[in-house]
């Protein structure tokens, strides 16, 4: 089968070539399994210890409390931010998604941060107060939503993080 060469070594007379030919395929394979287990094993490590996202779902509520004159720039809809768990949350940020692509250190709308005696919650309202979190900047407000306009909600709480794109319904026209 395999031609017969004998080479002259201190291991004496030994068929490197049929060896070689014989194991070539074997080898191979045995290397590439290896490769594909030790590979598979790293990832599950790698995303086994790493945190969960926190899962999040907004609604759009319209607001309950109307005004004698209504304000015609300000949106009629409240957005609502469900956790999938209750979180003390650590920081909460609000960008306009447009500005935020181009620019990842964009003017927040609305950020908080946690004050050390944050408490679980399990929804949010933009633009309200959570108890156990200040404006990262004194004094700073919500800014108000402009309809159109696609924002991201990125929360963290501790080590974990998550995001939430969302965006208010345009006004209908009113005709005099």
């Amino acid at each position: 089968m395999f031609e017969r060469r004998y080479t002259n070594t201190p291991l004496g007379k030994i068929d490197f070539q049929a060896f070689n030919l014989a194991m070539n395929k074997k080898t191979a394979f045995q290397i590439v399994l290896l490769i594909l287990l030790v590979g598979g094993g790293i990832y599950y490590l790698a995303t086994s210890f790493k945190p969960a996202k926190i899962q999040m779902v907004y609604t759009l509520h319209e607001r309950r409390v109307y005004r004698r004159v209504p304000l015609n720039n300000q949106p009629r809809f409240d957005a609502a931010f469900g956790l999938d768990g209750a979180y003390k949350l650590t920081s909460l940020r609000v960008v306009a998604l447009g500005e935020w692509t181009t620019n990842k250190q964009a003017q927040p709308l609305w950020h908080l941060v946690s004050d050390s005696r944050s408490v679980p919650v399990r929804a949010i309202i933009y633009g309200q107060r959570i108890e156990g979190m200040r404006p990262a900047v004194s004094g700073a407000h919500a800014e108000m939503l402009v309809p159109n306009v696609n924002y991201r909600l990125f929360i963290e709480a501790g080590s974990r993080e998550g995001e939430c794109d969302f965006k208010l319904p345009a006004l209908p026209q009113t005709t005099p």
